[in-house]
C-alpha cells in the first residue's frame, strides 16, 4: 500500500500550482486530478514511450460465484478490469478460456439436457458464459486484476507500493495542467513522470527469478549493453 495519504497527495500536487487554492472551491479539482491518475496508472498498460506493460501484484485478487442450475453464466465482479482465470473449486480443476466465436458455435448451449459441470468459459459484457450450461450450483473462483476504489477519505492511501506515491502526484500535475491547458508544464511533468516509472514499473518481474522455469537472456547480450 502507499505511504502517501489522500490529503497528502492533494498537498503535493497542489504545489505544483502554486498552492493555488482557487482550484479546490467549489470543484475539489486537486482530489479529481488525485484520483484520475491513480486510476489512470492502476488501469492504463502503457505510458508514452514506455515500451513495457505495467503490473501490479497489489491489483491481483479473486472472489467465488456460485452458478446456478440451467442459467448459462455468472456475473464479472464489478470491480473487474481483467479476468485472468476461472477454478471450478467444487470440482476442483481449471476452467479453459475460449475465444466466443467457439462458444456461439455450439449448438447445445440452450438444451436443457446437455447441462453439466463446466469446462470452458468466456467473457461477454458482465457476464462470464460457461460450457456446458451449470446442471446444479459450482463454486466458481474468479481470478482476476481489479480497478481500485477512488480515494475518499483525507487518510487514505493507495494499493499500490509506496513507491508509485511520487509518480502518482507528478500525473496527478500532469493531468491538471493539461485540464487548464498550461501544454508547457504538462510537457515537463510527463517527461518527469516517464523517468520516475520507468526505474520501477518491471520491479516486480523479479520475483519471478524465483520460478523453476526462468527465461533470461544471456549474459553476452547484457555485456554488449542490448
Amino acid at each position: 500500500m502507499g505511504t502517501w495519504t489522500f490529503t497528502e497527495l492533494q498537498d503535493y500536487t497542489k504545489l505544483q500550482f502554486g498552492n493555488n487554492t482557487g482550484w479546490e472551491t467549489p470543484t475539489d479539482y486537486y482530489a479529481i486530478w488525485v484520483n484520475t491518475a491513480y486510476k489512470r496508472l492502476a488501469t492504463q498498460d502503457r505510458f508514452w514511450g514506455l515500451k513495457r506493460n505495467f503490473y501490479f501484484p497489489q491489483l491481483e485478487t479473486s472472489t467465488t460465484a456460485n452458478t446456478i442450475d440451467g442459467t448459462a453464466y455468472v456475473s464479472v465482479p464489478a470491480d473487474c478490469l481483467v479476468v485472468r482465470q476461472l477454478y471450478d473449486t467444487t470440482n476442483d480443476y481449471l476452467l479453459i478460456n475460449i475465444p466466443h466465436s467457439q462458444y456461439v458455435s455450439y449448438a447445445d448451449r440452450a438444451d436443457t439436457t446437455a447441462e453439466g459441470k463446466p469446462k470452458e468459459w468466456v467473457r461477454q459484457g458482465t457476464y462470464l458464459y460457461l460450457w456446458p450450461t451449470p446442471d446444479s450450483v459450482y463454486t466458481i473462483r474468479i481470478y482476476y486484476r481489479k480497478v481500485p476504489a477512488s480515494l475518499t477519505l483525507g487518510a487514505d492511501v493507495t494499493l499500490l507500493g509506496t513507491e508509485w506515491d511520487e509518480p502518482i502526484v507528478t500525473l496527478a500535475a500532469y493531468t491538471g495542467k493539461m485540464w487548464t491547458m498550461d501544454y508547457e508544464k504538462a510537457k515537463y511533468l510527463r517527461d518527469a513522470f516517464v523517468e520516475q516509472a520507468s526505474g520501477i514499473m518491471t520491479i516486480y518481474g523479479d520475483e519471478e527469478k524465483a520460478r523453476e522455469t526462468y527465461i533470461h537472456p544471456s549474459e553476452v547480450y547484457h555485456e554488449r549493453g542490448y
